[in-house]
């Protein structure tokens, strides 16, 4: 979701091999290749960008009023602990702050990557 979001915003530079892994194909090509490409195209790496979409849609759930415990294990998080650093790090507000806020404001980019 970041990625494409920031291609559609037009921050990105057409990189057809990102394009095709985002895409869920598996180019022709070593996976070194996929991991330099992809880290010179977006300036993060794949395990970054799979972290930060994890983080948005528990943040999705969370303000969709999905209590912590269940986005946990929908989503595959160890722990409670586990949730909050990867809210607090990617999306750069708590679980209760996003509870809290009334009206939900929109998902920024990363908070810090």
């Amino acid at each position: 979701m970041f990625v494409r979001g920031m291609a559609r915003e037009g921050v990105l530079v057409c990189a057809p091999i990102v394009a095709a892994v985002l895409g869920g194909a598996s180019p022709d090509v070593s996976e070194r290749t996929i991991q330099r490409r992809f880290a010179a195209a977006t300036g993060l790496t794949r395990g970054a960008v799979r972290q930060i979409d994890h983080a948005r849609q528990a943040a999705v759930l969370i303000q969709e009023g999905v209590p912590a415990h269940d986005v946990i294990h929908r989503l595959g998080y160890f722990d409670q602990p586990h949730l909050a650093r990867s809210l607090s790090r990617y999306v750069g507000r708590t679980a209760t702050q996003l509870i809290d806020q009334d009206p939900p404001e929109p998902l920024s980019l990363p908070h810090k990557t």
